[in-house]
């Protein structure tokens, strides 16, 4: 796989949820506007998209295997119920999104979540780097995954890096306070 894919997505969640059928899961397309932007774009191409499938994982489980849905392969990224916490609920959305919001709410601080955050970015890093191709583009989605393309490009110096930040640049108002 590693020699083939010429783009990398990279976004907080996979554009598929898993649906519960009795013994069997299926996977189907979320309804969410980046997929719906993205995935017509992406399809038939050598892409790959790299994110949190939504559910929690097992203390300890190891990331599950890449997958292709409807042509495009699907490279996970477990996270545990206290990374959920500490990483998502916690430095994203606790500490990040009120910032990037105007402060509507306070912001929260607390150097388990912003530890939690460094290593899930690591680990979003290190999960493109096993998986683009040479000289691949790599497009990172949001606030969550900040981080990744400093830490990719210490992995992979080869990549053509992109950031794409979903939200309005914070007015110049809120520095000043």
């Amino acid at each position: 796989m590693h020699e083939e894919l010429d783009l990398v997505v990279v976004a907080n969640r996979l554009p598929v949820h898993r649906v519960d059928c009795g013994d069997d899961a299926t996977w189907e397309t979320s309804p969410g506007g980046l997929v719906s932007a993205l995935v017509p774009t992406l399809l038939g191409r050598k892409v790959a998209w790299v994110g949190w499938t939504g559910d929690e994982s097992p203390d300890g489980e190891p990331d599950r295997a890449p997958f292709v849905h409807e042509g495009m392969t699907l490279v996970p990224v477990g996270l545990t119920a206290a990374e959920v916490r500490s990483f998502y609920t916690g430095f994203s959305n606790g500490t990040l999104w009120p910032l990037y919001h105007d402060a509507i709410q306070p912001s929260a601080f607390h150097r388990e979540w912003w530890r939690s955050y460094q290593a899930i970015n690591k680990r979003f890093a290190e999960r493109v780097a096993s998986v683009a191709g040479p000289g691949a583009t790599v497009w990172v989605h949001d606030y969550h995954l900040q981080l990744v393309p400093a830490l990719l490009r210490a992995l992979r110096p080869d990549l053509r890096i992109g950031f794409f930040l979903h939200i309005p640049y914070p007015p110049q108002e809120l520095f000043m306070r």
